[in-house]
């Protein structure tokens, strides 16, 4: 009869310095025995052999997470109770201590923050706990190769005999050979523009759209700061200098965003080409040739990268935010000052994690460079959004903190490398059903849990008055409306390798439980899809992002 010897956790030294296979019995094993000689087992912790696949450290570093998360929510209990009187204060409290909870970092409030009065916002600080009381690692960003995009889907053997054979990086092949709106084409840059004529009446109403719409979810800009900009601007005229390309940059977007519902023909001038065509040779000219960290430029790379997200055109955004990451990396580079300016400088914070928040939306579907700045998540508190009003300041906070954590999600569930964790998501596991055992789908099982009880602190973590509910309700804020969408999103991923599993396994007998977490995801799937139909119905910097998770 053939069997599978297993491998002992622990050898005794003789065996290990001879490369025998101890049977690892005491106090003397068989041989030691035979042999004639003492046997000795070191109990040092450095000989041990971990047989879990590294199961055992996420697991005890996702329970460690959760239970500071548990922490933080009594603390919340706790503030809420006593500022009632206090209302606004109140707000910007719970935000700074729950949406740096909700990270899965351990960060807590300062004492600054839980005693701050009216005149003064709280200050929150990310002082990450000692090494004792949680799991030292580095941030759990998407990694490269991560098997959670659609192109990956694509190349299941079910979905294959759905929809036919397409290469691995169908979308990144689809949207390289999507043109751009004529206006903002290369060729057109050896053209001489046509000088820009200003109505100011115009100018007025795309300044103040953009401020009403866009600016509310990536908040770069100080808005008293670009009035002076705008200013300058109606003076001098339009010019090559950075400041003309940001205004230039915000009128595009006032005038993308003001779009009516299923007005997305990007082959209208309605669409913001007009201003975006003096922008554009001044970005790529000066991001490419500056060597030295350049506020404006970086806000309006930044915005630029909204634009095309806009005009849904997904790796032409990400080639701007790369360039705004890269110029960040430039005020950052100093290893001395790079945490200090990260959690001083309210306006590089703004834009550190604007630009986190749209690189991890491109990287989450694309296979692409990525820059440096997940690895420096932890080492950055949240941003103080004294520009936004509490619903809006509320909904940014939240949509970086669950940012994070489909990051997480996506390096927990759906890694590159295999190990008892992934075996059962790597590439050739899916193409060979035989590999998807129940023991594999079960060493995630208590992942998943950990990963959805975070996301449901998350969801309650939200102040009550702008948390998003869970049903059908229609809402009439649009930023209350991503964070729903953005809740199904992670829930749905969360549980997909339970669908994967029955999916791959139909001939087998599937159990209860798994039939019910295969269930939660494709209820999960509905609710997104009946969510995002709004969203999609209007030009947004989304559109590309949900239409294809």
């Amino acid at each position: 009869m053939s069997f599978h010897r297993q491998r002992v956790a622990l050898a005794c030294t003789y065996c290990r310095h001879r490369k025998r296979r101890c049977d690892a019995t005491k106090p003397r094993c068989n041989n030691c025995t035979r042999s004639g000689v003492d046997c000795h087992y070191d109990d040092g912790p450095s000989q041990r052999i971990d047989t879990s696949g590294g199961t055992k450290e996420i697991i005890s570093r996702l329970k460690d997470i959760k239970d500071i998360l548990v922490e933080q929510q009594q603390h919340l209990t706790v503030l809420s109770s006593l500022n009632h009187s206090q209302p606004a204060s109140r707000v910007s409290l719970l935000h700074g201590v729950t949406s740096n909870a909700s990270d899965g970092s351990p960060m807590s409030a300062s004492t600054n923050g839980t005693q701050a009065t009216d005149d003064e916002s709280p200050q929150f600080s990310s002082h990450m706990r000692k090494p004792s009381d949680v799991v030292a690692s580095e941030p759990m960003n998407i990694p490269a190769e991560h098997k959670t995009s659609s192109s990956y889907l694509l190349g299941l053997p079910a979905v294959k005999i759905l929809v036919g054979e397409y290469p691995t990086n169908l979308f990144f092949l689809l949207e390289s050979q999507s043109p751009l709106p004529p206006e903002l084409s290369p060729e057109q840059w050896q053209n001489s523009l046509p000088p820009f004529q200003m109505e100011r009446s115009l100018l007025d109403h795309l300044v103040a759209t953009f401020f009403s719409s866009v600016h509310v979810s990536h908040p770069v800009l100080d808005q008293a700061e670009f009035t002076e900009i705008y200013e300058r601007f109606l003076e001098k005229g339009a010019d090559s200098s950075t400041e003309s390309a940001l205004c230039m940059t915000v009128f595009a977007l006032g005038a993308v965003s003001s779009l009516p519902i299923g007005s997305c023909d990007p082959q209208t001038s309605l669409n913001g080409t007009k201003y975006m065509k003096y922008a554009l040779p001044t970005l790529m000219l000066r991001s490419l040739w500056l060597f030295s960290f350049d506020l404006a430029l970086a806000q309006a790379l930044v915005l630029a990268s909204v634009y095309f997200a806009y005009i849904v055109r997904p790796l032409h955004s990400w080639r701007l935010i790369y360039l705004a990451t890269n110029l960040l990396q430039l005020k950052l580079s100093s290893l001395d000052c790079q945490k200090q300016t990260l959690n001083t400088e309210v306006d590089i914070l703004r834009l550190f994690w604007s630009c986190f928040i749209i690189e991890c939306d491109r990287l989450a579907e694309l296979e692409l460079p990525r820059s440096s700045l997940q690895k420096l998540t932890d080492d950055a508190n949240l941003p103080r959004c004294e520009n936004l009003d509490d619903i809006h300041m509320t909904a940014y906070l939240a949509e970086i903190s669950i940012r994070r954590l489909l990051n997480r999600i996506h390096n927990s569930l759906y890694p590159r490398t295999p190990n008892a964790l992934n075996t059962s998501l790597s590439s050739t596991s899916l193409m060979a059903p035989e590999e998807f055992s129940i023991d594999e789908l079960t060493s995630i099982t208590s992942v998943c849990e950990e990963l959805h009880s975070q996301l449901d602190l998350w969801h309650a973590a939200i102040p009550e008055q702008f948390r998003p509910p869970l049903n059908l309700e229609e809402l009439d804020n649009d930023r209350i409306s991503i964070l729903r969408i953005r809740y199904f999103a992670a829930k749905h991923i969360i549980y997909r390798p339970f669908v994967l599993h029955v999916a791959t396994h139909t001939s087998s007998q599937i159990s209860s439980a798994i039939i019910e977490k295969a269930g939660i995801c494709i209820e999960s799937c509905s609710l997104y899809l009946y969510h995002t139909a709004k969203i999609l119905r209007a030009p947004s910097q989304y559109t590309w992002t949900f239409a294809l998770s």
